[in-house]
């Protein structure tokens, strides 16, 4: 459109001087006017117009440029428009940016377990699980003479899950008021559910916390070592007749000297509630449900070397493979006096029947005051680990001269104060396979336990075993065979089926945690 116009602009200009030399030469017309004069007047006339239509395309001219204008300034909006929306991504990406800008209520994701979290961290709840699938070969005598004369026992072999657990803690109004609650659903307990871990805790300073619920009580060094990150699938036989397992009451506990150590003070109700089934007894109508006499257990921890105190020893294997020495002291104390609780430590004795003399018998601690004490250490470098125990138990019948006689007075005719041993040494190393120096680790472990009372009845445990660590403690693969030469306690969890057996054991177990 443009260049139409100017070409007639262009045209008219050249034309112009030859129009006028022939309107000049022109003789007038009868109007009064020459010829010249009428051209002269028409091309006015036709330049008027021609005017009209240049102020037209002028104006037609413009209005394109604004409309050019306007498109270009909208492109360049636009350019601009793409290049924040671009940087609101990139800032928007940012976690911490967004989370302060547009603030949600809760958090959620995995950190060594599930977790729940409110924003303003005021509340928490975090979710674990274990699964401890174990296969059971158990071997032994026909003739046990805890049985009567006749009576032959076959070997069994068998699945059962092991232990089934879900764990729910956290904390609540502060990071300080922590909590835990865990469900059992265990084959030594007929898969019922029952419960594990219930408590809370208060922490007023490292050095003093206080803790009251249900939970495992601070005596052996294995009693406190969690199930996920044992180096066999069960404890040792002396934990299993001097470990004092759940109880409910309340704890005071804390850390000094840079956490080098480490208190327990427990204060139960009573011992030996190992399965859960006295969980929730109080004070009933009937008086020998609970006697009025609490049971109190010290334990101290000095984490003597290590760069890692308390760290170091959560679990038993050497899975970091410590560069430098770690080593552990500890020491518990236990006192009961036992007039009635509902749930009673089981200890063996040497039996005497009329049929067969020697042999384990069991029985309750009523009537019985109880003062135990323990000697632990445990060591770790550079794949190697070692954890050692002795245990000395000393046992009081305090009810053998009036009724209700002790049981254990009944059985013996014995009212005289005895004490009972047990120990054992277990170590653990790392194969220095190249590529898989923390995977593959051979453990081996001995150890025993003496009743002496009015006679000298022991026995003897030797294991040895191999673990594949797949993805450390959280999966793992564990293998065991086990020899006892007389099982003195049974035991669901550690495969110890009958008192007095010649046992011979072998397990192989798979354990998934989260």
């Amino acid at each position: 459109m443009r260049h139409g116009w100017l070409s007639r602009i262009v045209g008219i200009v050249l034309v112009f001087p030859f129009v006028l030399s022939a309107v000049a030469d022109e003789p007038a017309g009868e109007d009064g006017l020459a010829g010249g004069d009428r051209d002269l007047a028409r091309l006015e006339a036709l330049l008027e117009a021609q005017q009209w239509q240049l102020e037209d395309q002028r104006a037609q001219i413009d209005a394109l440029g604004y409309q050019l204008a306007a498109a270009a300034g909208q492109q360049e909006d636009a350019g601009r428009v793409e290049v924040m929306k671009q940087q609101i991504r990139e800032v928007l990406s940012e976690q911490e940016f967004r989370e302060s800008l547009m603030p949600a209520m809760v958090q959620a994701g995995y950190d060594e377990g599930f977790y729940i979290r409110s924003t303003d961290d005021r509340f928490s709840m975090t979710v674990n699980g274990l699964l401890q699938f174990r296969f059971t070969h158990y071997g032994t005598r026909s003739t046990n003479r805890y049985l009567a004369p006749g009576f032959r026992r076959s070997d069994r072999t068998g699945f059962d899950m092991n232990r089934t657990r879900l764990r729910f803690s956290g904390h609540a109004y502060s990071q300080d008021l922590t909590w835990a609650i865990e469900l059992q659903a265990d084959a030594g307990d007929g898969y019922g559910f029952i419960i594990g871990d219930a408590f809370v805790n208060y922490r007023f300073a490292d050095a003093f916390n206080f803790q009251a619920g249900y939970f495992r009580i601070a005596s052996t060094r294995a009693q406190m070592t969690d199930d996920s990150v044992m180096q066999f699938p069960a404890r040792p036989l002396a934990d299993v007749v001097f470990g004092f397992g759940y109880g409910i009451g309340v704890r005071f506990w804390g850390q000094f000297c840079d956490s080098r150590l480490e208190y327990y003070v427990d204060v139960m109700n009573s011992l030996g509630d190992n399965n859960g089934s006295g969980f929730g007894r109080t004070i009933t109508p009937d008086p020998r449900e609970l006697d009025n006499n609490p049971a109190i257990l010290f334990r101290a921890v000095w984490h003597a070397i290590g760069d890692d105190p308390g760290g170091d020893f959560a679990s038993q294997a050497d899975l970091p493979r410590h560069e430098s020495p770690a080593l552990d002291f500890g020491f518990h104390y236990a006192f009961n006096e036992d007039d009635g609780d509902v749930m009673t430590t089981r200890i063996p004795f040497p039996r005497r029947t009329f049929f067969r003399e020697g042999g384990f018998g069991l029985t309750r601690t009523t009537g019985l005051q109880i003062n135990q004490f323990g000697l632990d250490a445990a060591f770790k470098w550079m794949g190697f680990s070692a954890t050692g125990e002795y245990i000395i138990r000393l046992v009081d019948v305090r009810a053998g001269d009036r009724p209700p006689f002790a049981p254990l007075f009944l059985l013996t005719g014995d009212d005289s104060t005895n004490a009972q041993h047990g120990a054992y040494l277990q170590m653990g190393y790392f194969l220095p396979i190249p590529g898989l120096e923390e995977k593959f680790e051979v453990v081996a472990r001995a150890g025993g336990v003496s009743a002496l009372a009015s006679g000298r009845e022991g026995t003897w445990e030797y294991s040895g075993g191999l673990n594949y660590y797949i993805e450390g403690q959280k999966v793992k693969l564990q293998t065991d065979v086990t020899k006892v030469s007389e099982v003195p306690i049974s035991s669901n969890y550690s495969s110890f089926a009958n008192v007095n057996d010649d046992a011979l054991i072998w397990r192989v177990q798979l354990q998934v945690a989260f």
